[in-house]
């Protein structure tokens, strides 16, 4: 059988007046971090993973214009910034390097 919610309440109201009332909550620390380059090496780490990202954009956006040449260069310049090429576009290179070296053939441009 479900209680409801005033009676949930309720009981939650006793169980505190029980052990003497509600407890109080302790301070947390502050966050900052006393190291004055953090925030220059977090700043270079987000500017990095927005290149990273934008590589990959640009990859894709080739891609859907069938411009598979310059896809697979932006790939490769996403995967030397990087560091390697997520699972998720393995797969997708081998598709595209298949895709230019059709367009690449004599007679098929």
């Amino acid at each position: 059988m479900s209680q409801s919610r005033s009676q949930r309440s309720a009981r939650s109201a006793e169980r505190i007046a029980r052990n003497g009332g509600p407890r109080a909550v302790p301070d947390l620390p502050d966050e900052s971090i006393p190291d004055p380059g953090w925030d220059g090496r977090v700043a270079r780490e987000v500017r990095h993973q927005e290149v990273i990202d934008a590589s990959f954009d640009r990859a894709e956006a080739y891609e859907r214009l069938g411009d598979f040449e310059h896809a697979l260069e932006w790939l490769d310049r996403a995967t030397e910034v990087s560091g390697g090429l997520p699972a998720a576009y393995r797969a997708r290179r081998e598709r595209w390097a298949r895709a230019a070296a059709v367009r690449l053939r004599p007679g098929c441009g």
